[in-house]
């Protein structure tokens, strides 16, 4: 079935003026009613003033001028679209090279979650190297599986470019694949249909993909990045599956298991748009595929997400809210539904971001979705307006989930916004003029990320002193940006540091740490076990007594506690147990007086923890008795085995460690076996390959869709 057909919804003659006008009256009270852009880097309000003012006005004055030609195509030759190819390009390239310069390639990113990311994606490829992609975390929460670190692990991206060029150059370089590859997915969609809108959409794409300096490049959400660039791998293979291609059916395997070791929000999107293409070009074959594709990527990521399917009980989804498994008030999640739908109607609050700019001209966007023939150009309009609906469903009980779906806009809409300009605005004079406030408008930031070569740059003096700290585990309380305290009324502080810094303290002197490295909750169960800008476990740390919180640091052998915020330094201070020793401006070491050094505890001669690794650890028991409960200063997690010898050794839970009963008497060393399952990895290997194969064949290669007109 080819994708354009002689089917169009007939719209009323006034329709698409209404819809500019509408869009234009959104956009001035956009521009001039808001007081936020202000404050924000790279906003209308800046340097852009003048220049969008000016298009805006001209805009209007054509609009209005020329209403009666609003609604038909723009004819005749007009160098615009090329044009605005080049300058869009022009645009990301400067904005891109300003943020990370080549020069800073070799240094590791210093900035909110991009360092995290960073260490995680350096995980990921070394599990890989391993032949598995899930192992264990000893340096955190007292230790936890890698697999509960839902949509934060892409080391399946970084594999090989690692193995070429290194670490920090590659994790440089996928930014520019990732980032550069939106505006060419449009442009290859487009130009087997029409090359003038393929290069305005390529344009204006790279003026949307512009914005993420100000959001994901900002935040160092590059997971968001690599999910964005997997549903549009994903798209382009559905696409060239349907015009015959036998590459198509793979590379749409590919970005979906993409997306699944990336985020797997993303892997769900994707399989959104794709369903959304079939039924829009009513081809049955489309949705077969996408159910083959599906399954085969599915498989392709089990050594990812097998731990969490097996043991589901261990992880959660959500990582906003720090009790997800309590019951869902719905009054309150009906009432946010509604402020989601009600921010619609108030432009001032809006900011110049991609989500914005499809805020102001979502009518116009959906006069090409109802407007057009059955086409690329009308199918990413409807998907366009599918995410506006989901970002509808937003609300904290069900995480991020439905929120970061935002970040498909600039490969969404600019296809959509190419072709009302192209067909509906009339005249090359208007076109033109709205061309140039949609390229106006986007915040773009230009300030170079942060980088650094050690973790010591960050405080020498602070580094410094946590290099010299003993004890099993040392407290760092968490620096995040997001809310961590649970009391519907109470907000904790904002870290005031630029990045979440705590990933890269392991190397400083091989601690392990009751801390993490993100930005609120984890997606483990273990996410109350870090103290987090003045909370402990989800609350205000002066709420929880002081004898509860003594017997926590006992039980995982903490003597160092270094904070930051005044409420966790005065909590502390108040209690005859914690000595303070240590201070710089920002932080202060507190010494606990009542530690409980072991890393292992037996009620019988001693124990330690040694040789830890992603896969395993040691258990070295000297002058135990047999029968003995040993137990081990790790979380207790179903997938650990143990062996003395070539023997079985049983494990159990005892107070939420691992443990087990000693199996003889006096000195015995039992290996902690954490595993591999290599299987799994066959199983991955084969199933992408089968998936392939059949794909590239299957369904059979059909011929080629005609072009649209």
């Amino acid at each position: 079935m080819a994708d354009a057909t002689t089917s169009r919804l007939r719209l009323p003659g006034w329709a698409p003026r209404a819809a500019l006008a509408i869009a234009l009256l959104l956009a001035w009270g956009n521009f001039l009613f808001t007081s936020k852009w202000a404050y924000i880097e790279g906003s209308l309000h800046g340097w852009r003033r003048p220049w969008y003012a000016a298009a805006l006005v001209a805009a209007t004055i054509l609009a209005i001028r020329q209403r009666a030609r609003v609604g038909s195509p723009v004819v005749g030759r007009w160098p615009l679209p090329g044009v605005f190819a080049v300058v869009g390009f022009t645009s990301l390239c400067v904005m891109f090279f300003s943020r990370l310069p080549i020069a800073s390639w070799g240094l590791v990113p210093f900035a909110d979650d991009w360092t995290v990311l960073f260490q995680e994606a350096v995980i990921g490829v070394e599990l890989m190297q391993r032949g598995t992609a899930a192992g264990w975390n000893w340096s955190f929460l007292g230790g936890y599986p890698t697999s509960a670190d839902l949509g934060q692990n892409f080391g399946a991206h970084l594999f090989l470019p690692m193995q070429i060029v290194g670490a920090r150059v590659a994790f440089h370089l996928l930014q520019v694949i990732w980032l550069f590859s939106l505006p060419l997915y449009v442009w290859w969609d487009l130009s087997r249909e029409d090359r003038r809108l393929a290069l305005l959409a390529f344009g204006i794409a790279c003026v949307a993909a512009s914005a993420y300096s100000g959001t994901l490049l900002q935040s160092g959400d590059v997971n968001s990045m690599a999910g964005v660039f997997s549903a549009g791998l994903a798209l382009v293979g559905s696409r060239a599956a349907r015009l015959g291609r036998r590459w198509g059916g793979p590379v749409m395997i590919l970005g979906l298991a993409g997306g699944l070791y990336s985020h797997i929000g993303f892997f769900a999107y994707a399989c959104l748009y794709l369903t959304l293409e079939a039924i829009y070009f009513r081809d049955r074959a489309a949705l077969l595929r996408l159910i083959a594709a599906a399954a085969a990527a599915a498989t392709a990521a089990l050594p990812l997400h097998w731990e969490s399917l097996r043991y589901p009980q261990y992880v959660s989804l959500n990582n906003v809210a720090f009790d997800p498994w309590a019951p869902i008030d719905w009054p309150v999640v009906f009432r946010q539904f509604y402020y989601n739908v009600e921010i619609l109607a108030l432009p001032h609050r809006w900011l110049n971001d991609y989500r914005s700019l499809v805020n102001v001209w979502m009518l116009p966007i959906l006069i090409v979705a109802c407007g057009s023939p059955r086409s690329r150009a009308g199918f990413f309009a409807w998907a366009t307006l599918l995410t506006q609906g989901v970002l509808r469903l937003s609300a904290g009980q069900f995480g991020a989930g439905f929120d970061r779906i935002m970040h498909m806009f600039p490969l969404l809409a600019a296809p959509a916004l190419a072709a009302f300009l192209l067909r509906s605005a009339g005249s090359r004079a208007l076109a033109t003029a709205l061309a140039a406030v949609i390229a106006i408008y986007p915040q773009t930031v230009y300030r170079p990320i942060p980088h650094v070569d050690t973790i010591r740059e960050f405080d020498p003096a602070l580094i410094d002193r946590l290099a010299s700290l003993d004890g099993p585990l040392v407290l760092v309380e968490v620096s995040p940006h997001r809310d961590m305290d649970s009391d519907p009324v109470s907000i904790s502080p904002k870290t005031p540091f630029v990045s979440h810094f705590e990933s890269m303290l392991p190397g400083v002197a091989g601690q392990r740490f009751y801390s993490q490295m993100y930005d609120g909750w984890i997606w483990s169960i273990w996410r109350g076990q870090v103290v987090g800008a003045g909370t402990y476990q989800g609350r205000a740390i002066d709420r929880t007594p002081i004898e509860a919180f003594t017997a926590e640091m006992r039980r995982w052998g903490v003597k160092h506690l270094l904070v930051w915020t005044p409420r966790t330094r005065a909590y502390l201070a108040a209690s005859p147990l914690f000595a303070e020793r240590w201070h710089n401006d920002r932080w202060t070491d507190f010494e606990f007086l009542e530690p409980d050094l072991r890393t292992v505890v037996v009620p019988h001669g001693t124990g330690r923890l040694v040789d830890l690794d992603l896969h395993g650890a040691t258990v070295e028991l000297n002058g135990v008795q047999a029968g003995d409960e040993v137990v081990v200063r790790t979380n207790y997690y179903p997938a650990w085995t143990a062996r003395a010898g070539t023997a079985a050794v049983a494990l159990h839970e005892r107070g939420g460690q691992l443990a087990f009963i000693s199996p003889g008497s006096g000195d015995i060393r039992v290996a902690l076996v954490y595993p591999r399952r290599p299987w799994l990895s066959v199983l991955a290997v084969v199933g992408l390959l089968c998936g392939v194969a059949a794909l590239s064949v299957w369904p059979s290669a059909r011929k080629a869709l005609p072009r649209a007109a």
